[in-house]
C-alpha cells in the first residue's frame, strides 16, 4: 500500500498468469485514467468475468462524498451533487462487470454513519487486531500514562492566538530526551538501528519551518559545544541542561548507564543525526542513513504518514472549537509497534489532547466491542462519543445524525409494542423479589426496587421492545455503554424500580402530539408537600451510586379510541453524573 491514501487494484490470475497489481493514488485524475483503460473493448475482453479486488486504503479519507449533508437536506434526488473522487470511485465500480471492493481504515466513524444507501456505505465488517508488540491508545492513555508529558499553556503553540516568538522549553527538554534516548536504546543498549522525534505543531507550513529553525539551531549549537573542553562554561551550562531531564531519560531503563556515559554518546549522536522538514514535495527518508532522525512538518505528517522507529512526539497544537474524533486519532503516529523500545518513548501534548486522547481510547474501545459482537446488519448506526467531540467531518454526514448527551433523567415512550412489553414486564416482575423504598403514605407514592447485575440489566433493557426515535437511540447506547462499564469493573449493579406498583391499572398520563409525533406528556409524578410525608418527586427516587430505571405503569388520556384509557409500560432511566455519557446516531436508522 503506498503512502497519502493510495488505492491498490487487484486482479486475480488468469489461465495461469500472475495477477496484475496497480497502485494508484487517490484522486480523481489518476482514478479517472485508471476508469478509462477499464473501459476500452480489449480490456474488458480480456477481463472477462473475471473478478478484480479494489482496495480503498484510508477510506474514510477523501473518498466519500462531501455533499452528503447538503443532498440530504434536498427533496429531489436527482438535483443530488456528488464530489470528484467519490464520483471517481463510483465510474471505477461501474466500469467492472465483477469486483469486490473493500474499505480499509483505522478510524470506521464515517463509513458507519454515512446514510446507508449510499453505495459506498459498507455491508459487512472485519476487525482486525493488531500483534502483541503494538502499542496504541490504551497503551498510551490507560496503561503508561506516565509516557503522556504535559506543555505548559503558555508553550502551546496556534498560529493565531499563541505564535510563540522563541524555542519553548518543553521543546528543549523533549529534544534533550530524545537525544539521550537514542544514546540509550541505539548506542548503548544497540537494541534498535535508529530512532525518531516527530515535530507536529500546526497545519500551517510556516509553523513548521519556525520549530525547524529551532532544532536545527539547537542541534548545531550543542554540537559545538559538545566539542568543548570539560571545564568550559558553556559544556558545564549544557551538560547541566541534559542532567536535568536525565533522571526522565533513564526512569523506565533497568540497569541505566551514567549520565557521563550516556552524555559520551549524545556527542556520537548528534554529529549522527538527520533533520527533516517534512512539507509538500519533501524527499523520501533514507531510515538506515543516521541513527537519529528528527521530523518536523504539518499536516504530511498526518493521516497515512509512517515515521520508523518513533519514540518522542512533540505535538503543542490545539483546537479552538470541537475536535473530530477519526482526525486526532489518525493524528497520533506514535502508536505502532514499539514494545521494544517503549520506555524510551514520549509524548508531549497539551493538556487538553490528553483528556481528548482519554476520552477517544474510551470510545473506540466500546465501538470495537460493538463490532466484534455484531454485524453490521444488526448493529446500530450509533457512537458513544464525548459530547466535547465530533465523530467525523460534518459534509459527509446526512442530516439525519443525532446527538444526544444522556445525563440525568431521561424517559421513553414506548409506543410501539404494547402488548409485548405487557407480558415481559408480569414475567419480569413475578420472578424477581422487589424491597419497598420509602413509605410515602399513599398507593401511587409507594414505589419498590431491586438491585441486580449489569449483565440483567442489560438483558432486561435488550427484551424491552423502544422502537421510536430518539428513545430506541437512547436505549442503543445506554446498553453499549453499559457493556463497556461492566466490562472495565467500574459498574457492577444497577437498580430497577417498580412504581406505584399498588396502583393495578396505571396512573393516568397525557398522550399529546408534538412536532406530529405522539408522546406520553410527563411520566414523572412532581414533588409535594401534601400528605403525612413530603414526597420528593419520582425523579428522587433513585440512588446516586448507580444507573436506575424506572418502570412506569401508564394509563393514557387521549381523545381518540385507539390511545384513550390504553394501559402501557414504559420506562424512566436516571443516569448520575459519574455515569453519563454522549452518543451520536443516525435517526431514520429507527424509524
Amino acid at each position: 500500500m503506498g503512502r497519502q491514501g493510495s488505492r491498490t487494484i487487484w486482479l486475480p490470475e488468469v489461465a495461469n498468469k500472475p495477477a496484475i497489481l496497480i497502485t494508484v493514488l487517490k484522486h480523481y485524475k489518476h482514478i479517472g485514467e485508471l476508469t478509462k483503460i477499464f473501459k476500452k473493448a480489449e480490456v474488458r475482453e480480456a477481463l472477462g468475468n473475471n473478478g478484480v479486488l479494489i482496495i480503498d486504503d484510508e477510506a474514510d479519507q477523501a473518498s466519500l462524498n462531501t455533499y452528503a449533508r447538503k443532498n440530504s437536506k434536498s427533496e429531489d434526488w436527482e438535483d443530488d451533487e456528488f464530489s470528484s473522487t467519490y464520483s471517481s470511485i463510483l465510474d471505477l465500480r461501474a466500469s467492472l462487470s465483477n469486483y469486490s471492493y473493500i474499505q480499509y481504515t483505522a478510524t470506521p466513524q464515517a463509513p458507519l454513519l454515512i446514510n446507508i444507501m449510499d453505495l459506498l456505505s459498507p455491508k459487512f465488517h472485519v476487525v482486525l487486531t493488531p500483534g502483541k508488540a503494538y502499542t496504541g491508545g490504551k497503551t498510551f492513555f490507560e496503561e503508561n500514562t506516565d509516557l503522556i508529558i504535559t506543555i505548559p499553556d503558555k508553550e502551546v503553540y496556534h498560529h493565531k492566538h499563541n505564535q510563540l516568538t522563541e524555542c519553548p522549553q518543553s521543546l528543549i527538554d523533549a529534544l534533550q530526551l530524545f537525544l539521550m534516548g537514542v544514546a540509550i536504546t541505539v548506542n548503548i543498549q544497540q537494541k534498535e538501528i535508529f530512532l525518531s522525534m516527530m515535530i507536529h505543531a500546526d497545519r500551517e507550513q510556516d509553523a513548521s519551518k519556525k520549530f525547524y529553525d529551532w532544532v536545527k539551531n539547537l542541534i548545531g549549537i550543542w554540537s559545538e559545544i559538545m566539542k568543548l573542553n570539560s571545564k568550559d562554561p558553556s559544556k558545564i551550562e549544557l551538560d547541566k541542561e541534559f542532567y536535568r531531564n536525565y533522571d526522565e531519560a533513564i526512569r523506565r531503563i533497568e540497569n541505566p548507564p551514567s549520565f557521563e556515559e550516556v552524555m559520551q554518546e549524545v556527542l556520537e549522536v548528534l554529529f549522527d543525526t538527520n533533520m527533516e522538514l517534512v512539507i509538500q514535495g519533501s524527499r523520501e527518508i533514507d531510515w538506515n542513513n543516521a541513527s537519529a532522525h528528527i521530523l518536523v512538518g504539518a499536516d504530511m505528517l498526518n493521516r497515512g504518514y509512517t515515521v520508523e522507529g518513533l519514540t518522542v512526539t512533540y505535538m503543542p497544537r490545539y483546537s479552538i472549537g470541537k475536535s473530530n474524533a477519526d482526525t486526532i486519532q489518525q493524528r497520533c503516529r506514535f502508536f505502532g509497534y514499539k514494545r521494544n523500545y517503549l520506555d524510551s518513548c514520549r509524548v508531549f501534548i497539551p493538556l487538553d489532547s490528553t483528556i481528548e486522547y482519554r476520552e477517544y481510547v474510551k470510545h473506540e474501545e466500546i465501538m470495537r466491542n460493538m463490532l466484534k459482537a455484531n454485524t453490521l446488519e444488526r448493529a446500530e448506526q450509533l457512537l458513544i462519543l464525548d459530547s466535547s467531540m465530533n465523530p467525523t467531518r460534518n459534509n459527509i454526514l446526512s442530516a439525519d445524525v443525532v446527538s444526544h448527551k444522556l445525563s440525568g433523567w431521561r424517559q421513553m415512550n414506548a409506543l410501539q409494542h404494547i402488548e409485548e412489553n405487557i407480558l415481559f414486564i408480569s414475567n419480569f416482575l413475578s420472578s424477581l423479589t422487589f424491597k419497598d423504598f420509602n413509605n410515602f403514605g399513599t398507593p401511587d407514592r409507594n414505589h419498590r426496587y431491586v438491585k441486580l447485575e449489569i449483565e440483567k440489566v442489560i438483558e432486561f433493557l435488550k427484551d424491552f421492545k423502544i422502537m421510536n426515535m430518539p428513545d430506541a437511540l437512547r436505549k442503543s447506547s445506554t446498553i453499549q455503554y453499559l457493556r463497556y462499564l461492566a466490562d472495565k469493573q467500574e459498574l457492577k449493579h444497577a437498580y430497577i424500580f417498580e412504581m406505584s406498583y399498588a396502583v393495578v391499572y396505571g396512573r393516568e398520563r397525557s398522550l399529546a402530539t408534538e412536532n406530529g409525533v405522539l408522546k406520553i406528556s410527563n411520566i414523572f409524578s412532581g414533588r409535594s408537600t401534601t400528605g403525612s410525608e413530603t414526597y420528593p418527586g419520582d425523579k428522587g427516587i433513585r440512588f446516586e451510586d448507580s444507573l436506575c430505571i424506572q418502570i412506569h405503569k401508564i394509563k393514557l388520556k387521549h381523545s381518540s379510541m385507539q390511545w384513550g384509557n390504553k394501559v402501557l409500560y414504559t420506562l424512566g432511566i436516571y443516569y448520575p453524573e459519574d455515569f453519563a455519557h454522549s452518543f451520536v446516531g443516525v435517526k431514520k436508522y429507527h424509524e
